[in-house]
């Protein structure tokens, strides 16, 4: 099984990956790109005249096989399971569905040492806790040379995560994935199962300790999920630890790291808006004063007043930051 994920500045490396495949491939090749979720779907036939291999996009149940290329649809997470294809809607990982660590994961717990991961150009760091895991069931991880890529995070962190992967220029990934098959199936060697658990073990229903760990899970953080505000815990790889909540939301760090940029950004505009509701009101509350209780209304368009130059205080200040971030962790 070959799982290739990327995000920005992939699309060219990863069409120089499936040119460099044989037509008498003996793996299957998964594809996950990040895309909006609204952009067509036209990857598939593009790969598909890259190379000799056929490329689809990911059917829920199909079943996979040797010789092809499955790409995962825009906002469903791609998954492998005892030799089908599975989609899912459910909890975006990274911020991401379908996310690259999703597909890693599923099938390091399916394919295990049969699994050869390829890490392409991108920004942040999905498919660094999905090449560790895959380093960790025995499979081999390629990643794109960071020096190469024009987005150097995704290839580095997989670098930094992932035991004995190695970085190549995106012209030489295909040759060195094809050579580790080979290598492979002369050695004889089987798949093996690796039965860690990679997603939440239990929801909180079914669990009469609030603060339970599910399987694999370090400890309990003092925060929150920047998606459904839930208790994030902390689970520790050999070379990166990551967190998730009990629904299933997922972060490796870096991630994490702009999560919560943005809903620190969202909860600011949430104040100005409360502030600026508030005023509102109270100017409401004024103009219902009759003329003769001058005294009363007078303290309601003080307070207007005071909670409205809060108010632009704030935005002025929000959108200083907004325009001036610290640090750019994304391309805007």
């Amino acid at each position: 099984m070959i799982v290739v994920g990327g995000s920005a500045g992939s699309f060219y490396p990863l069409h120089d990956f499936v040119a460099g495949l044989p037509a008498d491939l003996p793996a299957s090749v998964l594809v996950v790109i990040h895309r909006g979720e609204r952009a067509p779907s036209h990857l598939a036939r593009i790969l598909s005249r890259a190379g000799p291999l056929s490329a689809t996009e990911a059917r829920h149940g199909e079943p996979i096989k040797r010789g092809h290329i499955y790409v995962g649809p825009p906002t469903l997470h791609l998954m492998t399971a005892y030799g089908w294809i599975r989609l899912s809607g459910g909890p975006r990982v990274n911020r991401h569905r379908p996310a690259v660590d999703v597909l890693f994961a599923s099938t390091a717990r399916w394919a295990g040492n049969h699994t050869i991961a390829v890490v392409l150009s991108g920004v942040l760091d999905d498919g660094a806790v999905g090449a560790s895991l895959v380093a960790h069931a025995g499979g081999r991880v390629l990643v794109q040379d960071p020096a190469e890529a024009n987005f150097a995070n995704m290839p580095a962190a997989a670098l930094a995560a992932a035991p004995h992967s190695r970085g190549l220029p995106s012209t030489a990934l295909a040759g060195a994935a094809v050579d580790l098959i080979h290598n492979l199936i002369k050695s004889g060697r089987r798949p093996e199962m690796h039965l860690q658990r990679t997603e939440a073990a239990m929801d909180m229903t079914e669990s009469d300790d609030p603060g339970f760990l599910a399987e694999g899970e370090t400890k309990l953080t003092r925060m929150v999920c920047p998606e459904c505000g839930g208790a994030l815990a902390q689970v520790d790889l050999p070379k990166i630890s990551y967190f998730r909540c009990h629904l299933g939301h997922q972060y490796a760090p870096q991630s994490l790291a702009a999560a919560q940029a943005e809903t620190a950004e969202a909860k600011l505009w949430s104040a100005i808006a409360a502030l600026e509701e508030q005023a509102a009101f109270q100017h409401y509350l004024d103009s219902l004063q009759s003329p003769g209780e001058a005294e009363p209304a007078t303290e309601h368009a003080q307070i207007a007043e005071q909670v409205a130059q809060r108010a632009a205080l704030l935005r002025e200040q929000v959108r200083q930051w907004t325009s001036e971030p610290a640090t750019s962790l994304e391309p805007r």
